[in-house]
């Protein structure tokens, strides 16, 4: 028996414990879940499987606004429906009115079962293709090394998010994030170091943001993060939880390590300041800048034309050892 389901649809009970004896017998489905309306079709598709609908054409029903709204949805679209009728008429009824197949309730048993198995193995394969693509689009969408989003990621929703404040007003704001020192964990410890702390920091930035914000791997040891809806101070308050999970990290590193911190810069966008993504960029940008020239290990904001530094973030008892960028 496969791991199927199947639902059944019909408003006189003897009609539908008879369809759920005709698909019992085909030995198809795992489960046979009858239904006492439309209505419960789609609450049950809300989160539970389904792998086929079967209803019975009763009367002369020339309307199944179910059947359209089901079609409208995305996921649910292919979902194999099964007309049952009595008659040539309500076959053909079945057809016109959506059904992907139209059978005789009395149909044999044996053509029932392979017709049945046709649509479910149509069924399945749509599924597959349809999990290949979202994998695809995801490996496309996502960094390999720390599962962040990639460039191509940051690109696309940084637009939304500015298309998103021009239609409401609503602010956000964007975090640039910079390893301290990175070049020498590559050069006194070997690439597999750099890339296990590369994991490292953005499991500390994944875990510090919200769901609503986008983490992002920009390039290099570089991360971003697009915060909708979020004025620069409280764009500041994930920046300084940032700062001291980073710390612990470093706390748990090996004696004598190079200790492992952050530098981030901070720019936040409205409607009324008309700023362009890219603009947003070079702002954040230059903010980090800033908190490289600083000192490192610290926040700076852009505010309008300049730039005010936050109080420096320093949780480490490690010495600041003067390493190049």
């Amino acid at each position: 028996m496969m791991n199927t389901t199947a639902l059944v649809i019909a408003n006189n009970k003897n009609k539908k414990a008879q369809l759920v004896n005709h698909l019992s017998a085909t030995g198809l489905f795992k489960q046979i879940k009858p239904l006492e309306s439309s209505a419960a079709l789609f609450q049950h598709l809300k989160s539970k499987r389904a792998d086929m609908v079967c209803w019975a054409i009763e009367g002369k029903s020339k309307k199944a606004d179910w059947i359209s709204k089901l079609h409208s949805d995305e996921q649910w679209h292919d979902l194999p429906l099964i007309a049952f009728a009595e008659d040539q008429k309500g076959l053909i009824n079945g057809f016109h009115l959506g059904a992907s197949d139209s059978v005789r309730v009395e149909i044999d048993p044996t053509e029932l079962s392979v017709r049945m198995n046709r649509h479910l193995e149509r069924w399945q394969r749509l599924l597959e293709l349809r999990q290949s693509k979202e994998r695809l689009q995801e490996m496309a969408l996502t960094d390999p090394l720390t599962k962040l989003g990639n460039r191509a990621t940051f690109d696309m929703n940084i637009k939304q998010a500015a298309a998103c404040t021009q239609r409401s007003g609503s602010p956000y704001s964007l975090l640039m994030i910079d390893l301290d020192h990175f070049k020498n964990f590559n050069d006194n410890y070997g690439h597999q170091t750099g890339d296990s702390v590369l994991r490292s920091v953005a499991d500390v930035i994944r875990s510090s943001a919200r769901d609503a914000d986008i983490c992002c791997r920009y390039g290099g040891e570089e991360f971003a993060v697009i915060l909708p809806d979020t004025q620069a101070n409280n764009a500041e308050v994930l920046a300084e939880r940032i700062h001291k999970q980073v710390a612990k990290v470093s706390r748990k590193q090996p004696s004598g390590r190079i200790p492992i911190t952050v530098s981030i810069g901070i720019s936040c966008s409205d409607r009324q300041s008309d700023l362009h993504p890219t603009q947003l960029i070079e702002e954040a940008d230059q903010a980090l800048y800033w908190a490289k020239g600083n000192g490192r290990n610290r926040t700076e904001t852009w505010r309008q034309s300049s730039i005010t530094s936050n109080a420096q973030f320093s949780f480490h008892s490690a010495p600041q050892l003067a390493f190049g960028a």
